[in-house]
């Protein structure tokens, strides 16, 4: 086996160029639409040298000199290109089973032309090749995961910002509309984001317009009730408007009591009290 290794090994040290070229044409084959969208050269200079240095990383791991820590930085590195471009990690992995059955086509072709190369000493090199693939998959996955999910979090939370805008309106004066339904997660959101704002932007009023909430219920009222309480300690008056007819009829089914808290119509209705008209 040490000997089928070492011949293998050297193989691929003298074939480089043309193993890297193999292992390029097979991810070639069959790609997702955001891989095949990319020039012919930007696939060169962005896989080239990534699977050279893959090509290094076998065959120290071929000796029994794997290097846990060269191998983690090449995952990681692969892993931000893959998140990058946009490509999932179905289709990312897809790239790993393309490298080894390209690495499995170099050891036949060595077994070809080495008569006296044994079944047994190319299966055993082969499993060996396994091994390393299945390792990098693994280290790329965890990576890829990571990075991935990081991302999702900081789209989430632009979306969190956006989704709660306190527009001011005149000195002193804001409006928060809030459309769609109010969860415990958008709900704390809400309650930091508008503590925030309304602290930087100076704001002693703030007009909240629940006309984009469909759904009123114990849970929503009570967290509408924290983010009221939460401004008025921060010396901001809390005026509602929008509650509409069905919204009305739940808050009285379900006992809520908004007697401390000056409703309005709707939104112009509010701002017409605060002597803002339309012309």
């Amino acid at each position: 086996m040490d000997r089928a290794i070492r011949l293998f090994k050297n193989f691929l040290i003298e074939r480089e160029e043309n193993v890297t070229t193999n292992i390029l044409n097979s991810i070639d084959k069959n790609q997702p639409e955001a891989y095949i969208k990319l020039t012919h050269q930007t696939k060169v200079n962005l896989y080239k040298e990534q699977i050279k240095e893959l090509i290094h990383l076998l065959e120290s791991f071929l000796i029994g000199q794997s290097d846990d820590e060269r191998i983690n930085d090449w995952g990681k590195r692969v892993s931000e290109d893959k998140v990058r471009l946009g490509l999932s990690l179905s289709q990312s992995v897809h790239h790993f089973h393309s490298i080894r059955g390209a690495l499995w086509e170099e050891l036949s072709d060595l077994a070809d032309k080495t008569i006296d190369l044994g079944a047994g000493e190319s299966l055993s090199v082969g499993n060996l090749i396994n091994d390393f693939i299945d390792n990098l998959i693994l280290t790329f996955t965890n990576s890829y995961t990571g990075l991935a999910n990081k991302r999702l979090r900081a789209q989430q939370e632009v979306i969190d910002e956006l989704s709660t805008p306190v527009i001011s309106i005149v000195d002193g004066l804001a409006v928060l509309p809030i459309i769609g339904d109010i969860d415990t997660h958008r709900a704390r959101i809400l309650m930091e984001h508008t503590l925030r704002e309304t602290n930087n932007k100076e704001v002693d009023c703030l007009i909240m317009d629940l006309s984009g909430v469909f759904i009123v219920d114990t849970m929503v009222a009570q967290e509408l009730f924290k983010i009221i309480d939460s401004l008025k300690l921060t010396g901001v008056d809390v005026n509602l408007t929008g509650m509409r007819p069905e919204l009305a009829h739940s808050v009285v089914t379900l006992g809520i009591n908004f007697d401390n808290v000056k409703m309005y119509n709707n939104l112009g209705q509010a701002l017409k009290a605060f002597g803002i008209v339309r012309k």
